[in-house]
C-alpha cells in the first residue's frame, strides 16, 4: 500500500506555463512561486512555501482537480524520459519526500503513449536514490527499476534475531508498462534478470560470511533466496539456498524465513493508479 501521504508530481514536457514573472526551469528553484507542468493534458500547479521547504501541488485535468497536497521535500529533481516505456512514449518521474527518519519516498509516474495519458504513484519506502529506467532484454521497451523495503529491520517471528536497519535487505524489483499503467514485475517474467542479481548476492554472502560479518551475511542470504524466487524457482530451491548460505545461528529459523521471503516477494504492490 502507498504509505504516509499523497506526495509531488511535477511534469515537464515540451511546454509549460508560468504564472509568476519569476519561470524557473528543469532543476530551478519556486520561492513562493506558482507553476504550472504539462503533459498532453495533465497539469500540475507546485507552490514553493517561502517559510521552509515545503512546496503544495495541485493536480489537473481541464477543469477537473485530481488533487491537492503538500510534501515536506523532494528527493530527487523530476526528469522526462523519452522513449519509454516504448518508442513513441515517454515517462515523467517525480519524487517526494514525506519527512521523518528512514521514510518515506513517493514516485510519480506520469506516461504518455501516443494519444494515451496515464498517471500512477508507487511508494518506494525507504529508498532516496534515482529511480533507474532500464532495458531488461526480455520484454519490450523498458522498465523502472526500484527497491523492495518490505523485510526492513526483519527478524522472524519469536526470534532472538532481527536485522539493522543499516544491514536491511533492500531487493531490487521491475515496474512494468502494462495495459496503459505501471505495476510489479511478476516471478519468473524476469528469469535471466533475477539470476544475475542471484549471482550477486551469493557471492557477497560468502565474503561477509568469510570476514566474519554474520548479520550482513544474514540480509545477502535473504536477498539470494528472494531473487530464487522472483527468477521463478520453487520455494524449496530458496529453503536450499538459505541452507547453504546461512550462518550458522540463522539455520534454525531457515523455513519460516523462506515463507516470510515468499509472501513478500508475492505481495510487493506498491503502484497505485491516479487517473
Amino acid at each position: 500500500m502507498i504509505t504516509k501521504l499523497i506526495a509531488v508530481l511535477v511534469i515537464y514536457a515540451t511546454t509549460f506555463i508560468p504564472s509568476s514573472a519569476a519561470v524557473a526551469g528543469e532543476g530551478g528553484h519556486y520561492r513562493g512561486e506558482t507553476m504550472e507542468f504539462r503533459l498532453g493534458k495533465l497539469v500540475l500547479s507546485a507552490t514553493q512555501s517561502s517559510e521552509d521547504s515545503g512546496y503544495f501541488l495541485r493536480f489537473s485535468k481541464g477543469r477537473e482537480e485530481l488533487f491537492y497536497c503538500d510534501c515536506a521535500f523532494k528527493t530527487n529533481e523530476p526528469r522526462t524520459i523519452r522513449h519509454a516505456p516504448l518508442e513513441d512514449c515517454r515517462t515523467l518521474l517525480a519524487y517526494c519526500f514525506s519527512g521523518g527518519a528512514h521514510c518515506c519516498t513517493t514516485l510519480f509516474i506520469a506516461t504518455e503513449c501516443g494519444s494515451g495519458e496515464s498517471l500512477d504513484m508507487a511508494d518506494l519506502g525507504h529508498s532516496a536514490a534515482k529511480v533507474e529506467c532500464i532495458r531488461s532484454g526480455e520484454t519490450p521497451g523498458r522498465v523502472l527499476k526500484v527497491q523492495d523495503w518490505q523485510l526492513a529491520y526483519y527478524g522472524p517471528e519469536n526470534s532472538e534475531f532481527q536485522l539493522s536497519f543499516a544491514c536491511s535487505p533492500a531487493m531490487t524489483r521491475l515496474l512494468v508498462f502494462d495495459n496503459g499503467h505501471w505495476r510489479a514485475d511478476r516471478a519468473g517474467e524476469f528469469s535471466r534478470f533475477y539470476s544475475g542479481l542471484l549471482r550477486q548476492a551469493e557471492k557477497r554472502a560468502l565474503h561477509s560470511a568469510r570476514i566474519h560479518q554474520t548479520e550482513l551475511a544474514a540480509s545477502l542470504s535473504i536477498k539470494a533466496a528472494y531473487y530464487v524466487l522472483m527468477s521463478g524457482r520453487p520455494v524449496e530451491d530458496a529453503v536450499q539456498v538459505l541452507n547453504r548460505l546461512f550462518p550458522k545461528k540463522w539455520k534454525f529459523e531457515t523455513a519460516k524465513i523462506a515463507q516470510d521471503i515468499s509472501r513478500a516477494a508475492s505481495e510487493f504492490n506498491p503502484v497505485e493508479t491516479i487517473r
